[in-house]
């Protein structure tokens, strides 16, 4: 029987990407046409590491009994180019310095006679398919709505001041790999708005988890204002990874962190008898 294997497809997202099914990222052979999804295979990327490391293992024999005794790994480009990774004979590979954007690898079996005279190589293959999330970049929109940035705390404005993001762009710069990867706004992403008093950052003030935030604040004080955002698609569960926080200072439209005076109401003033001439 001869098996003519099947076209290994190129990863294909889906937006919004909220889930690795969306990123279509895990394993597929040369015999299949859908990828079986693992969710393991999207990875952040780390600025400080220069991207992340992950080991891959191949199986020790083909499933019908046939050991393998060596493999051949290579890495697959967008257009289905192979490249051999030289050296790499042993069932697992570990892949280093991983650039933001879609990877692939793909794993032969090799049997030899034991003496080594005879060497074949299988012409089926599996590939994986991993994601590394790149970084985002955030931009805000600062709307005044016709107000000026402050007023008086018993004149809290009837139409507030809008902040909203405007973009979140990814960077795939460090990727030449060819494949088409997903932009920043084709993910799903968590936000939350902070601000901070009277110019302090040690305890911000949490404001929430909307898309936009509607200044409407009701205590004294002069306020700067800030936007986290963070990936749905793999969460940092441990909430100890900064670098998978992406975060934006709202500016005022001319360049400058915008602030908001909220001007308190003063008391009564008091009255007191200066000089006289009778």
């Amino acid at each position: 029987m001869v098996i003519v294997p099947a076209h290994a497809q190129a990863p294909t997202f889906t937006s919004p990407v909220s889930t690795p099914a969306d990123l279509d990222v895990g394993t597929i052979s040369s015999t299949a046409t859908d990828v079986t999804i693992v969710d393991q295979a999207v990875l952040f990327y780390n600025p400080a590491t220069s991207g992340p490391s992950i080991t891959l293992s191949a199986s020790v024999d083909d499933g019908s009994g046939n050991a393998f005794d060596s493999y051949q790994w290579n890495t697959v480009s967008s257009d289905g180019t192979e490249t051999l990774i030289a050296g790499q004979t042993t069932l697992s590979l570990t892949a280093t310095a991983l650039a933001p954007g879609y990877h692939k690898y793909r794993v032969y079996g090799v049997v030899d006679n034991g003496d080594g005279t005879v060497t074949c190589q299988s012409d089926e293959y599996e590939d994986i398919i991993l994601f590394v999330l790149p970084e985002l970049t955030v931009t805000t929109l600062t709307d005044l709505n016709g107000n000026p940035a402050g007023y008086c705390v018993a004149d809290i404005p009837m139409t507030p001041i809008n902040l909203s993001v405007s973009t979140i762009a990814a960077d795939y710069t460090g990727n030449t790999n060819g494949y088409t990867n997903p932009t920043g706004s084709d993910f799903a992403v968590n936000y939350n708005w902070y601000a901070n008093l009277e110019g302090g950052t040690a305890n911000p003030i949490d404001l929430g988890d909307t898309a936009t935030y509607d200044v409407i604040i009701a205590e004294e004080g002069t306020y700067t204002f800030y936007v986290e955002v963070t990936y749905v698609v793999k969460t940092d569960s441990e909430g100890s990874r900064d670098y998978v926080v992406f975060t934006d200072a709202v500016e005022d439209g001319a360049g400058n962190p915008l602030e908001v005076v909220v001007t308190p109401i003063p008391g009564a003033p008091t009255i007191t008898i200066g000089s006289t001439t009778e």
